[in-house]
């Protein structure tokens, strides 16, 4: 009997991974846009996975914190910056179009002040 751990998973074909990742851009495209979510000092991008969201605002972080809900991790950088990624999902209220993983990151200099509620929302 094969195990998850001696199966590897089937890889998608090409096609396969353009049409999720299309998928993926209408979730990511609907949940802006139905929640309201800025769109300024944004730059993203599907894999036909998750959504890869990089802000060059705090702000934008704080806001899908606030709407989306989810945690945070950070990363120091030997550089005196600090990485943080907001891990959600989008927004869905179809069983059809399930929610997909949303990672909002932003680069910060480690000692920039950051509101209480984005390190409240650090995992630990």
């Amino acid at each position: 009997m094969a195990t998850s751990f001696q199966t590897p998973p089937a890889e998608l074909t090409f096609r396969e991974q353009q049409e999720a990742r299309r998928r993926i851009e209408v979730s990511y495209e609907t949940t802006v846009a139905v929640q309201e979510l800025s769109k300024s000092h944004v730059a993203w991008e599907a894999t036909p996975t998750s959504v890869l969201v990089t802000a060059t605002d705090i702000d934008v972080l704080a806001e899908w914190l606030y709407v989306m809900r989810g945690s945070i991790t950070t990363v120091d950088l030997p550089s005196g910056q600090t990485v943080w990624t907001l891990h959600t999902t989008t927004w869905s209220d179809s069983p059809k179009f399930p929610p997909v993983p949303v990672f909002v990151t932003v680069v910060l200099p480690s000692d920039e002040p950051v509101m209480h509620e984005i390190r409240a929302a650090v995992s630990a």
